[in-house]
């Protein structure tokens, strides 16, 4: 798939495809469109009555020839609307072919040189920029996760039927307690907490389900954040006498003699320093940096960056400073588990939100770490290690975005809550007026367009003397 203005060269069989995020409101006249496009003010547009059922069939993908046959328009006329709408929003028509082309190649260069932008945005990163926005610039911790940064377990706060009516925070819970990984009196820290939602269901959970494993436990919810710390105390305020908090930045922070049983570090680390490192400087034995003498000092597994006559690499030194301060306040039983969107094997990337830029997680180097420091390990997805049903439909994020920031204002109507809805909840939610909308698209768990459980990696460490979990 590409974005931009559509190429010349492409195939006249090439299939093209609606971006999701245009969505359109049907009426007696044809629609109005709207199309949310990051940053920028959201396009609206009114469309015919043709124009929408072509609309129809490019929201599922049709080539010109398909589109030709089913309607009577004029070839130059289609081209003329597709090229419409290209300049309606840049991205707003996407294609894809198999076949060999120029165009394919051009696409295939635009796709390499964005992954090198984004690593050399994350070679450019300062070490305290999150630190930085964390203290001072977040101010609206509920916009924050609602319209910019939203995370899985923020989208499945509520019970789902993915999660066989639990909520993420619920599922969460269950499944450290079947693995053995929370147990009674346990002293429980959660490292960078959100809004407190995840933190206020696993207690809920407890309180409701394992009330001999609550009685005796001590949750701490350690974070940066001014703003999101108060929002944690309000969502909590009913588990007061469970909770604590404490400020500070988990890369340094000095636990001094506290010790506890369980580490939770949940969609979290992506925030954390990232740096960038010589290769040659450690192949050579002399690490100039804290960096490099840590991946020294591991041996870590780096993917190597050209850079002139230099072999450069970046590491979330960040992710593994805090893995360093966990293993010290863990108690000798003691268990951590670190969720996050990472991979196993690929570099450190920027991705850039409107207000900061966050980094994917080199998992591969995570578990070196925890080797090197004698912890168990075990890694998995969190769709499969949580539990979800990767069969279950939900709205495409970029859909949902667009509806409720562009076509529900439009009608003067109040934003949902941002969730993972399904085809028969937001039904719930719309009512009559879903049966009006165009190209709300919704997507299975497990396929790898889908914001998804199944994308983000789970890494769960042990230095129990017992290695079942």
């Amino acid at each position: 798939m590409t974005n931009g203005t559509i190429p010349a060269g492409i195939p006249d069989d090439a299939l093209f495809i609606l971006n999701p995020a245009i969505i359109w409101l049907c009426d007696e006249f044809g629609s109005v469109g709207f199309y949310r496009i990051p940053g920028q003010s959201a396009p609206v547009r009114r469309f015919t009555m043709l124009e929408t059922d072509i609309l129809e069939h490019l929201s599922t993908g049709a080539t010109k020839a398909e589109i030709l046959n089913r309607f009577d328009v004029e070839p130059s006329a289609l081209t003329r609307f597709m090229e419409s709408l290209d300049i309606w929003g840049e991205g707003a028509l996407r294609w894809q072919n198999k076949q060999e082309s120029q165009a394919l190649a051009d696409h295939n260069r635009l796709i390499a040189a964005a992954r090198l932008r984004d690593i050399a945005m994350a070679m450019a990163a300062k070490a305290d920029e999150n630190d930085q926005f964390h203290k001072a610039q977040l101010t609206d911790a509920q916009r924050q996760f609602d319209q910019i940064e939203t995370t899985i377990s923020h989208i499945f706060r509520e019970p789902h039927v993915a999660l066989d009516d639990r909520s993420y925070g619920q599922a969460f819970c269950d499944w450290l307690i079947t693995s053995g990984q929370m147990k009674s009196s346990c002293k429980i820290i959660e490292i960078g907490c959100g809004l407190g939602y995840f933190a206020k269901a696993i207690l809920d959970r407890l309180e409701a389900v394992y009330p001999d494993i609550y009685d005796g436990l001590s949750y701490t919810l350690f974070d940066l954040s001014p703003e999101l710390q108060a929002a944690q105390k309000s969502n909590c305020s009913r588990h007061a006498g469970k909770t604590h908090f404490v400020s500070g930045n988990i890369e340094t922070h000095d636990f001094e003699d506290q010790r506890f049983d369980l580490a939770l570090s949940n969609e979290v680390i992506a925030d954390l320093s990232v740096a960038t490192i010589s290769l040659d400087n450690i192949q050579s034995g002399s690490p100039q940096s804290e960096a490099e003498i840590i991946a020294q000092d591991y041996q870590l597994d780096c993917v190597p960056i050209a850079q002139g006559n230099q072999r450069l690499a970046v590491i979330n030194f960040g992710a593994i400073k805090m893995l360093q301060n966990v293993d010290k306040c863990l108690n000798e039983n003691g268990y951590a588990v670190v969720t996050e969107y990472g991979s196993l094997d690929q570099s450190p990337k920027a991705v850039r939100f409107s207000n900061h830029d966050e980094y994917t997680v080199h998992f591969g180097q995570l578990e070196q770490v925890a080797q090197q420091l004698g912890i168990y390990h075990n890694r998995g997805t969190m769709g499969d290690m949580i539990g979800f049903n990767s069969n279950c439909e939900t709205i495409r994020m970029e859909s949902l975005r667009t509806l409720c920031d562009c076509l529900l204002p439009y009608l003067g109507r109040q934003s949902l809550p941002v969730l993972a809805y399904t085809p028969v909840s937001l039904k719930d939610a719309l009512g009559e007026l879903m049966d009006r909308i165009g190209n709300l698209q919704f997507l299975r768990l497990d396929d790898p367009a889908s914001f998804s459980p199944f994308r983000f990696e789970l890494l769960s460490l042990s230095r129990a003397s017992q290695k079942g979990a």
